[in-house]
């Protein structure tokens, strides 16, 4: 009796245990993985090139992420922004950057590259895998699916610019614009700090890329401390808009706001708003550059809060301009 007693026990307790693992089985799941990218080659000279890659994650969320790809022309990964990239003969793997590791269901991110090539052959990546599994969402297609496909949804027009960007966009979103991003913390960068695709300034535009995708438009605003800019340094904040904005973005080039007569920036020096909107005018004006210009933003006496920036009123003012401009 005592024997049938222990035996059924025994029996019991591995009936339990078989049931937990079944139980454990049948509740574990597994992440679903999906992605589209998009692979662009921005600009390409003697010896470099340099590329965009936009990634977007259509499975399950994922809190960080690897893509890879292999190079057919051996083409060499030499410096690269919005992830760590990392290259073994032609495997490349990208890694995410500490603040793009987190894509929810049909989120984006960018990153973008400068590389060697032959001066021959430049071809697109035929796969992608995103954490080790192929990414069968199509590659190398022209927009990704984030993309807005009306220039004028919200949030489809980024922008680049210091404070007085800043300004018009605070007017912008004070006055119901919504085609543009609102304001987010691009005081003290002028044309300098734009000029290097992989800088902080355009990291906080590539943050803003993953709330909204990759923008359809972007306004350059020309922007300068008391030493100026040049023109060559203008063409580079082009190019670099290009490269983290959507494939065929619409791109307008203005200068900082002019003042009325007698009054100027202290910023940007005596004649710094009248050398931005000349440079603008001036790239506007050169058809390889391929960007509009709009026009020029104005300030009156009374719409200026510091002998620079604008005051309430001047932001709204600046806001109704902006939407004069380009909706």
């Amino acid at each position: 009796m005592r024997l049938s007693r222990l035996r059924l026990f025994v029996a019991s307790v591995v009936l339990v245990a078989a049931t937990a693992a079944v139980s454990g089985v049948l509740t574990t799941a597994h992440a679903a993985i999906g992605c589209r990218v998009t692979y662009s080659v921005a600009s390409e000279w003697t010896g470099g090139f340099t590329a965009g890659v936009s990634l977007t994650n259509l499975g399950d969320p994922v809190t960080g992420w690897t893509l890879t790809w292999s190079f057919g022309a051996g083409q060499q990964v030499t410096q690269a922004w919005g992830a760590t990239v990392s290259q073994s003969g032609p495997q490349v793997t990208a890694r995410n950057a500490a603040w793009n590791g987190n894509l929810a269901t049909d989120g984006n991110t960018s990153l973008g590259f400068n590389g060697s090539w032959n001066n021959s052959s430049n071809p697109v990546p035929s796969t992608f895998a995103l954490n080790g599994v192929t990414c069968a969402g199509g590659t190398g297609e022209p927009t990704p699916t984030v993309t807005p496909t009306d220039p004028q949804q919200p949030n489809s027009m980024g922008f680049i610019g210091c404070s007085m960007a800043e300004n018009v966009a605070q007017g912008y979103v004070a006055v119901g614009g919504r085609r543009m991003w609102g304001p987010y913390g691009t005081g003290g960068l002028v044309v300098q700090a734009w000029t290097d695709p992989q800088s902080s300034a355009w990291q906080k535009f590539d943050q803003q890329v993953s709330r909204f995708g990759r923008p359809t438009a972007v306004w350059v605003q020309i922007c300068v401390f008391t030493n100026g800019a040049t023109y060559d340094e203008v063409k580079r904040l082009i190019a670099n808009a290009r490269l983290h904005a959507a494939s065929g973005v619409k791109i307008f080039v203005t200068g900082q706001p002019l003042y009325d007569p007698g009054q100027t920036c202290f910023l940007a020096g005596p004649n710094g708003p009248q050398l931005t909107d000349s440079l603008a005018r001036q790239a506007a004006a050169d058809t390889t550059q391929n960007v509009t210009y709009p026009g020029s933003f104005r300030l009156r006496s009374n719409e200026v809060a510091d002998g620079c920036h604008a005051n309430t009123a001047g932001q709204q003012s600046l806001g109704r301009q902006a939407q004069a401009f380009w909706g």
